[in-house]
């Protein structure tokens, strides 16, 4: 029998010991690769998914967008026909003698329909052309003339003027044909520079990188838009695209496809190194097809971000649940605990699963906030556009185009506050939304918001009851523009949910006041549809909207209530409801704010129409139909306008003229050659008696804070924002300009 002493025993335990460490520790390592591996597997497959989710939602995004272009091109092309037809109802009625008569018949035509940029042409039974410009030639392109077509549009050049230049040619076709004198005249038509399209498109739109391209059924290129940078230049757009590989959507068959089907559709592909997105898109009442290509980088800069932050997201809980199962592992293998390692691997996986649920609700809730928000834009845009081809089909009917009008107020006003809220979601969640500190009076507030729900009331069976109790200290430092705002949502919420015969309660007050902080209550109740329970929790989130059945009913964003708690919460407040289904909703507002010692006592200033007769305003604006709005609300009150189109013309125009001429300037800030910003600094430092003086008031689409305090930075003495309030407008020019 062989025995072993004491130190070679030992020696052979820590062999054994040290030979059981390293199998524990290789079985941990290959635990460890192995999960790795899995989530390795397992993210991969989830950012392919995710990249196909979001491909599809900017295709689709895109395409919408892509449509609104061919709808300018719709327009054009229906104005122009209308024109055509215009003109060959009043040709029809001529009586001409001579040939050389026809030219200035064309002439007079075109006068009355007021085309100062197109040409009314004329074609004879001989294919001669007539153009009341004066000419008078043979067309070459007669077959046109004999193919029995009533109607057609035609992309050709007009050879009489030798400019080399593309003209889009609507000719009619009339159906009996005029004699002449030496000839008798068989078509009419308008010739229209193709550069129509390239006026109407916006220029900033995917910042300015997007090429836009016309082409037929064949594919042949009738028009392109003209922008920065080159891109494909082949006449045939269909047959050069066969030299770029497709890589989402489909293939260039797929393409062919939808544009001879007359489809819209959307699809990626490679042109050089650099991914592009092409968008389909039919021209209705025509064979025409918009191609619309814009660079994968502009439409992917937001989702770009997301998709890298879900995947960071996605990789950092792999890579948590990949330890916890190795560590559970190495546990396990050491304790053969193997039915609890199955349990744990299984928790692992569901904490995976929970995960891309969570990733795919936060991209199914983006979609379709997407989806209401094309929804809720269209329906009013469909009002305003559905109103007035009424309106123009009805130009002898007065009352029906008064109707049409207020039609048209009301929807562009719920238009407004639709792009409104999603403005002040983006800028809430983008952290620029900054709460101000302005002396005002809170009763002062509360009062107008309740004059502001009395109106909205009127002609309804709804009872607002106001109950507001006295205040020991109602003038305070505070945000005087989003206190409004948040009242008025809430208010306009109850207006919106309380049915005939309901009442609104109205009530305000002071809870205390501690130092120089006193805190205010403000509540408002209704006897409203109510909501339900399970819904409460989630009021305040965004685009949460309780029951999709009901939005052709209650029509909204779904962003009025997260914009009024993201306020409230600016301010240092909070906010609570509570509410029952079919009985009512009750909100309650509390707020803090800082005691104005130093305040005046505010006088009431009666209100009166005011004389503007006699002032002269300097105008300055670059877009025509908002110069043409400002001056029909001023000369509409004796007020004398000179216009300018940019910033430079302005200066110009006041440093040209005599001191005391202008009695004011409205300032537009975006404008072309010199901004409105430079124009006002420019003005100020004029070496003249009335630079530093004459009011200077911006008349702008540029409507938040900062905005206001760059025009008040600049110079300026007011801020207007747009759209106009005439009534507005005129207020504020009383209180800087003393009527003469």
């Amino acid at each position: 029998m062989v025995s072993l002493d004491q130190p070679e025993e030992k020696g052979l335990e820590e062999q054994l010991a040290q030979k059981q460490k390293r199998q524990k520790q290789a079985l941990f390592l290959l635990s460890v690769v192995l999960l790795i591996t899995l989530a390795a597997a397992g993210t991969y497959t989830f950012y392919q998914y995710l990249d196909g989710t979001l491909f599809q939602e900017r295709c689709s995004h895109f395409v919408e967008i892509s449509e609104q272009g061919t709808r300018v091109i719709e327009s054009e092309v229906n104005q122009y026909r209308r024109f055509s037809e215009a003109a060959e109802n009043i040709l029809a009625r001529e009586d001409i003698k001579e040939r050389e008569d026809i030219s200035d018949c064309l002439e007079e035509i075109q006068a009355s329909l007021e085309l100062e940029q197109s040409v009314l042409v004329a074609f004879d039974s001989s294919a001669r052309l007539y153009t009341s410009d004066g000419v008078n030639s043979h067309w070459r392109d007669s077959a046109i003339l004999s193919n029995g077509k009533k109607s057609q549009e035609i992309v050709t050049s007009l050879d009489y003027r030798g400019d080399d230049e593309s003209y889009l040619l609507f000719i009619k076709q009339l159906d009996t044909p005029l004699d002449a004198g030496e000839g008798v005249i068989t078509h009419v038509g308008v010739a229209v520079d193709i550069v129509i399209f390239q006026e109407n498109f916006d220029e900033d739109i995917f910042d300015g990188e997007s090429h836009v391209y016309v082409i037929n059924q064949n594919g042949r290129r009738l028009y392109r838009h003209l922008c920065a940078g080159g891109f494909i230049d082949d006449y045939n757009l269909l047959s050069a695209l066969e030299k770029y590989p497709f890589i989402h959507g489909g293939t260039l068959e797929d393409l062919r496809e939808k544009t001879a089907k007359r489809s819209k559709a959307g699809y990626e592909f490679h042109y050089g190194e650099e991914p592009y997105f092409v968008a389909v898109s039919p021209v209705r009442g025509t064979d025409w097809t918009v191609l619309t290509f814009v660079p994968t980088k502009v439409l992917a800069a937001g989702t770009t971000a997301f998709i890298n932050t879900a995947v960071v997201y996605v990789s950092a809980i792999a890579a948590l649940v990949v330890l916890m199962l190795a560590l559970l592992t190495f546990f396990f293998i050491a304790k053969r605990g193997d039915q609890l390692i199955i349990e744990r691997q299984k928790e692992a996986n569901r904490l995976l699963k929970e995960a891309a649920d969570a990733a795919n609700a936060a991209s199914t809730a983006k979609s379709n906030f997407l989806s209401h928000m094309s929804h809720d834009i269209r329906t009013p845009i469909n009002g305003i556009m559905g109103m007035t081809d009424i309106a123009l089909k009805n130009m002898d009917n007065p009352d029906k185009i008064l109707d049409c009008l207020r039609k048209i107020e009301g929807s562009s006003g719920h238009l407004l506050s639709l792009i409104n809220d999603v403005l002040d979601m983006s800028r809430i969640e983008s952290g620029k939304t900054k709460i101000s500190r302005e002396p005002m009076d809170i009763r002062q507030v509360i009062s107008h918001c309740a004059a502001i729900v009395g109106g909205q009331i009127q002609g309804r069976d709804v009872e607002l009851v106001e109950e507001f109790e006295e205040m020991s200290h109602p003038y305070v430092l505070g945000d005087e523009l989003h206190l409004r705002q948040v009242l008025i949502n809430i208010l306009g919420n109850a207006v919106k949910f309380t049915l005939d015969g309901g009442k609104i309660y109205f009530r305000a007050g002071e809870i205390c006041a501690e130092e120089n902080i006193v805190r205010y209550y403000l509540e408002i109740e209704d006897t409203g549809i109510g909501m339900k329970p399970e819904f409460l929790p989630r009021i305040f989130e965004p685009f949460a909207q309780e029951d999709d059945g009901t939005r052709s009913t209650y029509k909204g964003t779904g962003l009025g209530m997260a914009i009024t708690k993201q306020f409230i919460d600016l301010m240092g407040g909070t906010i609570r409801v509570e509410s029952r289904l079919n009985e009512g909703s009750r909100f309650r507002v509390e707020l803090p704010a800082e005691i104005h010692w130093e305040h005046e006592e505010s006088k009431e200033v009666e209100q009166h129409k005011v004389n503007m007769e006699g002032i002269c305003i300097l105008l300055a604006e670059d877009n025509e139909l908002n110069m043409e709005i400002a001056q029909y609300i001023l000369e509409d009150e004796g007020i004398e306008t000179l216009p300018a189109t940019n910033g430079q013309e302005a200066l110009k125009m006041f440093a040209d003229s005599e001191p005391g001429f202008f009695d004011g300037i409205l300032m537009d800030v975006m404008m072309p050659v010199m901004d409105g910003l430079s124009a006002t600094r420019a003005i100020r430092a004029l070496k003249r008696e009335d630079a530093e003086t004459i009011p200077i008031i911006a008349m702008t689409a540029n409507a938040y804070d900062e905005d206001r305090r760059r025009c008040l930075e600049a110079g300026m003495n007011a801020h207007i924002a747009k759209p106009i309030d005439g009534e507005n407008l005129i207020q504020i020019l009383a209180q800087y300009i003393r009527p003469n």
